[in-house]
């Protein structure tokens, strides 16, 4: 089950939530010394020396609920420097020697870069030293140098470790107080075409119109909405296998779509839009969403958009248009299919499952069948 605080986020961005879900499990067997994490002790000094270069991305690469610590967080985290109270470790994607990505510790070393680099940051609300109003500039040199030489443990994932692992340590790794979502993970590990393609699709008329504009780009919950019609329409369902988890599969879409040609991303575009009108076409302001007898309509699911719109995508013209005259018939059946609790699984729990997604497209693709030959 999720937990409250996820129950709380997905609310928020306008999504159904997807329970028990292990997609982001490993399923398939790797090579345990393929894993290279390298352990270093160093100096803050040396941190702080890659920070003043660049050579540490501490770009908004992935969003994160609630933003960066305020103001008084990070003092106090610049006070346990200076009363020598030692730091969490750092974990660190060191596949490019030259820009470190942050698995771990973004926000410590926002704080430490803007109080000890920018100097925009005035120490306030400490617990324990008088040096309220107090920037690193205002410091005496031997406190400068407790900060400088401090102590730390930095974890570095180096080049050689698998993709799919890299991923996974990402999600068991990031303790921040609120873990990164799949799609952030995916967004910070494969910068490149493919992200921006899902930034532009996600922004799109046509999906904001379909979900009735209630999908948050809070946690990039629209680009995964948006990743998923991609990915199934790159790779139908029958070729999902039975040992795909969901992660895996997105993991190699975004691959995919970072190593095609404008042309290609291009006819995907029109696809994905395509499909987006003709979900509005058949279900206006409901599209994706449970819809009950009662009248209640959820919203957005994921696992839905994905099979109904690879669906309605691959029909031709007149199919579509005969599904759009005829959709208060494939509503009714659409409402008759969601009492089947088989289905319900299918769109609900472990969605990544290859049973829930062969089930669920399928169940789809036969009621779209029925309309269309009744």
């Amino acid at each position: 089950m999720l937990d409250e605080a996820e129950q709380i986020y997905n609310q928020a961005e306008g999504i159904e939530p997807e329970l028990e879900d292990s997609s982001y499990m490993i399923t398939e067997p790797f090579d345990p010394n393929l894993i290279r994490i390298r352990t270093e002790r160093i100096s803050l000094d040396g941190v702080i020396s890659r920070l003043r270069h660049n050579e540490i991305d501490l770009a908004p690469s992935f969003q994160r609920m609630g933003g960066i610590w305020k103001d008084v967080a990070q003092s106090r985290l610049i006070e346990s420097l200076l009363i020598r109270i030692p730091l969490p470790a750092f974990y660190m994607d060191a596949t490019n020697e030259d820009q470190w990505q942050v698995i771990d510790g973004l926000q410590r070393l926002t704080a430490l870069k803007r109080f000890v680099i920018d100097n925009t940051l005035k120490l306030r609300g400490l617990e324990f030293l008088k040096l309220s109003g107090q920037s690193y500039d205002d410091l005496d040199r031997g406190l400068q140098r407790r900060i400088n030489e401090t102590q730390i443990t930095l974890y570095l994932v180096e080049q050689g470790t698998p993709d799919k692992v890299k991923f996974n340590i990402f999600k068991r790794i990031n303790t921040g107080g609120v873990p990164l979502s799949g799609q952030e993970i995916r967004h910070a590990l494969y910068q490149g075409p493919a992200t921006d393609f899902l930034r532009i699709l996600a922004a799109s008329d046509e999906f904001k119109r379909a979900t009735n504009n209630s999908v948050s780009p809070m946690r990039m919950a629209d680009r995964e909405c948006v990743l998923r019609f991609l990915s199934f329409a790159m790779i139908s369902y029958q070729e999902y296998g039975r040992s795909e988890d969901l992660d895996s599969f997105l993991i190699d879409r975004m691959t995919s779509l970072n190593q095609m040609s404008g042309e290609q991303r291009t006819v995907l575009d029109s696809r994905f839009k395509k499909a987006m009108n003709r979900a509005y076409g058949v279900f206006a302001e409901k599209a994706f969403r449970k819809q009950f007898k009662s009248g209640r309509v959820g919203p957005v699911s994921k696992a839905l958009l994905e099979a109904w719109s690879v669906n309605l995508e691959r029909l031709s013209d007149d199919e579509a248009n005969v599904v759009t005259r005829r959709k208060g018939q494939l509503t009714k059946k659409f409402i008759g299919l969601l009492e089947d609790p088989a289905f319900d699984r299918a769109i609900s729990y472990s969605t990544g499952n290859y049973g829930g997604v062969q089930y669920r497209f399928s169940s789809i693709e036969r009621i779209i069948g029925e309309v269309l030959n009744d």
